[in-house]
């Protein structure tokens, strides 16, 4: 099944390790195969991953985009362990990271890791008030 992806003006999107920048208006693209596509707004820069699990995002991310996935698993693992040791209420989201990368699903995986990062800035900010 292919992939049907808009793009705004300027937009950018990942295929793989080629970076796709849209100068026109708005386009559609459709995308057939099953190189990795991650849309700009799904990216993650080095510098922003300012917490555990931005981090842990960000190993995924580029196991996601690696046609070298396997060397990325141990830091994944470290890195959700440590979550889990600084807070133990994380045990669902880990378990349901790991649920989706043991079947293979990488990106479902990063969706997964995105509702953890939103449950830490949620607890952050309760914190912060």
């Amino acid at each position: 099944m292919a992939l049907k992806l808009e793009l705004k003006a300027g937009e950018r999107v990942l295929l793989g390790d080629l970076v796709i920048v849209n100068q026109g208006g708005r386009t559609r693209l459709c995308i057939e195969g099953d190189t990795p596509v991650l849309r700009e707004r799904d990216m993650l820069a080095p510098e922003a991953a300012t917490s555990l699990p931005k981090r842990l995002y960000l190993a995924m991310q580029s196991m996601y985009l690696s046609r070298d996935s396997g060397r990325f698993q141990p830091e994944i693992t470290r890195l959700a362990r440590e979550i889990e040791a600084a807070e133990p209420a994380s045990r669902p989201f880990i378990e349901a990271i790991e649920h989706q990368l043991g079947c293979g699903q990488l990106y479902r995986a990063m969706r997964e890791t995105q509702r953890l990062i939103l449950r830490d800035t949620d607890a952050a900010l309760a914190k912060a008030s």
